[in-house]
């Protein structure tokens, strides 16, 4: 009972990494286009973007711990799991771009940085903004690795996995924006809304259909019996 008390609480970080990623979409504030006016937003906005980069660091590490589940349960329906060890190893350099991206915007909230001149700022802002959207990246091929596993061999139910694959081409999509980050698929654009929603849906329906097909896995008692002479 403990053993699967443990599973269950495993598979559950899913849930934890997107109610902490929606925390951090909160705090979301426009920034400035302007480099000179971003010493004043970041004085006026400290705490909220200090709670966003923490918030998503947070979300980041409740994502590697629940690959470790999605690894495990890819690997149950896939001969060899060449394509599962992809998923997993993807997400984990996904995981660590995310986190990665978030060093810049923290260090800005760093105390005593008023001093930084708007250039640099601006830089670091750049900076973590592409790295946090190449990172896109290694997730798309996460999201399309687990449709594979799903499509192909029943890992997931398929609607969840045609979920997987349209997860992966929007965050293709988020990646591509770099393109030319404007409009639509500017950072606050609706469309980039619209492409982060998908992956959150799987990564909400996803732990669900592990839980639920856990639950009905039937338990197997062990009866021990001693035999005296």
């Amino acid at each position: 009972m403990t053993a699967l008390l443990h599973q269950r609480l495993a598979i559950a970080t899913g849930y934890a990494a997107v109610l902490c990623g929606l925390g951090a979409a909160l705090l979301e504030r426009p920034w400035p286009a302007n480099p000179a006016d971003l010493p004043t937003f970041l004085t006026e906005n400290h705490a909220a973007v200090l709670g966003q980069s923490l918030l998503f660091a947070i979300s980041s590490g409740f994502l590697l711990w629940f690959l470790g589940s999605l690894r495990t349960w890819l690997l149950r329906a896939e001969v060899g799991g060449r394509v599962s060890m992809i998923a997993f190893t993807a997400g984990m350099v996904g995981c660590g771009l995310t986190l990665l991206a978030l060093g810049p915007q923290l260090a800005l909230t760093l105390p005593d940085r008023s001093w930084i001149e708007p250039a640099t700022a601006a830089m670091a802002v750049d900076l973590g903004y592409v790295t946090l959207t190449v990172a896109g990246l290694p997730m798309a091929v996460m999201y399309a690795a687990v449709a594979v596993v799903s499509l192909r061999d029943s890992a997931f139910p398929a609607w969840l996995g045609w979920v997987a694959a349209v997860s992966a081409g929007c965050t293709v999509g988020l990646v591509l924006a770099l393109i030319d980050p404007t409009g639509a698929l500017a950072p606050q654009g609706w469309l980039s809304y619209v492409f982060y929603l998908v992956p959150v849906i799987w990564l909400v329906a996803a732990p669900t259909v592990m839980l639920i097909d856990t639950s009905r896995r039937p338990t197997t008692t062990v009866l021990q019996v001693t035999v005296s002479a």
